[in-house]
Order: C-alpha cells, then sequence, then structure tokens
C-alpha cells in the first residue's frame, strides 16, 4: 500500500485513499480521472481493457456519494454492515499518517462518518449484531455443536480474515488459528500480534487436511482451493468470504464437506436481512441531507478564493484602522450568506463591489 501512495505524490495527487473491505478494494482521489487510472494500471500492472473487467469508476458527486453509501453500510456486501465505517476510518488515518488528506477528502469523510452515525440513531439499518466475520462466528459455532472443529485455517489477513480472527480468539478460547496470506511478513505480524501459527501462501493445498475449517478472505480471479486438494478424511467446513469465490463449488460433491458462501451465510438471518432492507430508503433520504449539504459547502469553498481576492484588493487602499474596513467585511459577510441560500452567481459579486462603490 505504501508503494500506491508513492505513486500518487509522484503523479501530483495531493488527496489519496485506499479502501479495503471484505469484497473490494477502492482507490478515492482527487484528481483527473485518467490519473488515477493510471496509477491502479502501475501499481496493479492491469492491461488497460481489464481496467473495465475488474473496476468501476465513480467521479465527481457520484464519487463521493458512492463513498458516503460504503460508509453507512449501504454498498456492503452485507447491507448495515456495522463494520465498514470502522475500515473507513481506518484508511482515512492511514492517508492522514501520509499527508495525503486534503480539505476535500476531510470535509468528505466526516459527512461520511457523521451520516453513519446520523442513520444508526435514526434507523435500525444496522440492527442486530450482523456482519461478515459474526455471520461467520456463528456458523462455526453451529457446526462445533455436532463436529471437532478446533484447527482454523484464515486465509487473508486484510479487513475481513482479522475481523474473523479476533472475533474466533474472542469466544473461543480452545480454537487454534493458522494464517496465510500472499504477503507472509503480513501474516507474521499479525500472527506475533495474536500469537497463533502462520502457513506459507505457496503450501496452502498442501496443507489443508490439517485444518477442520478453512475461512477464506481474499481477492483472486481464480479458484485456490479445488476439490482435489481436500483428498483427507472429512469432515471440514470452507466459509468461501471472497468475491467472487476462490473455493471451487465442486468441492460440495466430497461427501462430509460444507461450503459456504457470502450470499449463503447472508440467508441464514432473513428476518434481520428483510428488517434492515426495508430501512434503506430512510438511510437514503438521510444521505440526500448530507449530500445536499456538502454540495452547498463545495460552492461556497469554491468561491472562497474569488471573495478573498476582491476583499485583499479592495483592503489594500485603505488602512487597518479605516472605518470602511468594518464596512467591507460586512458587506462581503452579506454576499457569503447569500451565495449559501441562492448559490454562486458572478452577478452577486458584481452588486457587492458597486454596494461599497456607493457606499464611498
Amino acid at each position: 500500500m505504501e508503494e500506491a501512495f508513492d505513486r500518487a505524490a509522484k503523479k501530483g495527487i495531493a488527496e489519496f485513499i485506499v479502501l479495503s473491505t471484505c469484497n473490494r478494494t477502492e482507490f478515492y482521489a482527487c484528481a483527473p480521472v485518467h490519473v488515477l487510472i493510471n496509477l491502479v494500471r502501475e501499481q496493479l500492472n492491469l492491461l488497460p481493457e481489464e481496467i473495465d473487467r475488474y473496476f468501476y469508476v465513480r467521479t465527481g458527486a457520484e464519487a463521493v456519494r458512492h463513498l458516503l453509501r460504503v460508509t453507512v453500510g449501504l454498498d456492503s456486501q452485507i447491507v448495515g454492515d456495522y463494520e465498514i465505517a470502522g475500515q473507513v476510518k481506518k484508511a482515512v488515518q492511514y492517508s492522514r499518517q501520509k499527508g495525503m488528506i486534503g480539505t476535500f477528502t476531510d470535509r468528505i469523510s466526516s459527512s461520511a462518518f457523521q451520516a453513519s452515525k446520523e442513520i444508526k440513531a435514526k434507523t435500525t439499518l444496522s440492527s442486530g449484531k450482523y456482519s461478515v466475520s459474526f455471520a461467520a462466528l456463528e456458523l462455526i459455532s453451529s457446526y462445533r455443536a455436532s463436529h471437532d472443529l478446533n484447527k482454523i485455517l484464515i486465509v487473508g489477513t486484510g479487513e475481513a480474515g482479522q475481523a474473523i480472527a479476533r472475533n474466533l480468539a474472542e469466544h473461543f478460547e480452545d480454537i487454534q488459528l493458522t494464517f496465510a496470506n500472499r504477503t507472509l511478513a503480513h501474516a507474521e505480524d499479525l500472527a506475533r500480534d495474536m500469537n497463533v501459527s502462520v502457513l506459507p501462501f505457496e503450501e496452502l493445498t498442501q496443507y489443508l487436511n490439517q485444518f477442520d475449517a478453512v475461512v477464506t478472505a481474499i481477492q483472486s480471479d481464480h479458484y485456490i482451493i479445488e476439490p482435489e486438494h481436500v483428498p483427507g478424511p472429512p469432515p471440514k467446513l470452507f466459509l468461501d468470504l471472497s468475491v467472487p469465490q476462490v473455493v471451487n463449488p465442486e468441492i460440495r460433491d466430497t461427501p462430509g464437506i460444507e461450503l459456504y458462501t457470502v450470499d449463503e451465510i447472508s440467508a441464514t438471518q432473513k428476518e434481520v436481512m428483510n428488517h434492515r432492507t426495508a430501512e434503506i430508503p430512510r438511510a437514503e433520504a438521510i444521505l440526500d441531507e448530507f449530500m445536499q449539504r456538502l454540495l452547498e459547502w463545495q460552492t461556497l469553498f469554491m468561491c472562497t478564493d474569488v471573495i478573498q481576492t476582491y476583499k485583499d484588493r479592495l483592503h489594500e487602499y485603505l488602512s487597518p484602522d479605516d472605518a470602511q474596513v468594518r464596512t467591507i467585511d460586512k458587506s462581503f459577510s452579506r454576499l457569503i450568506k447569500k451565495i449559501k441560500v441562492e448559490g454562486y452567481r458572478g452577478c452577486s459579486v458584481i452588486l457587492t463591489v458597486n454596494e461599497l462603490i456607493g457606499q464611498q
């Protein structure tokens, strides 16, 4: 990730955020869209046509609303996922540490967090302790009631993998956890923090039979676990939380093996999800209000330089203690209020200047 921020800085991008959740990685920037697309292509070593195949592009107000919808859980794999806001907050904090949170990203992310709080307070979109990691915990707990399940392999140490691991460690003291991740150093750092084991990613398929359950939360454009990788004695439980799936569904044909995907996990609590889905219109209406405030703020912000230039030029002709200074400041304060109500129009600035000239 650090390399991506270095690339962004070299390309002159001043505001940049990389967000990773259980089923996506998104790149946000205050920059021309082609500059961001080129950055992503270089970072991931993609061909031009692969951008269209694997990515969606949002710009302007559409991009802002998308970030708000992601933060409040309206665009998550499980509607109302209460962990998403925390993942966005971590992404923003990391960008801030890198010095790449500016005026726009600060304002937009703050609005997103405020919207999340307001939606949680005024709707039941996130009612019930339910998220991808919590759903996985419930399934494992249910499975343990009738099967021996002590050794669990978690493939992927991103936000989703970490959340699942911490939930399991908190609820089951006797469970033995092992991490596997493409970047070995990342898995080792997390393993040290949680005092668990690590399996090198390239040895993953060789040792699957050592585990009673396997949880995958990793991105890949092909299956990484095939039926032939599990020749040993079942039963085994597979939770494939990856999008797209990385466990070949044909593995279900092996007697004693149970496989659950994200969609199937969601279906285990239909009543909760139906209730949350019914709250979507109320949540969207709250987002409409936050979007309107952001657009009003942007209009005013874009006018700030123009207004300040006029004020500074007028102040040049006056001494600081001149009575006209107060008149100028009051006139431009009225202009700002007018812009807030009516939007920016050049004639408003002209009227304000004419008003000042008429008072000379």
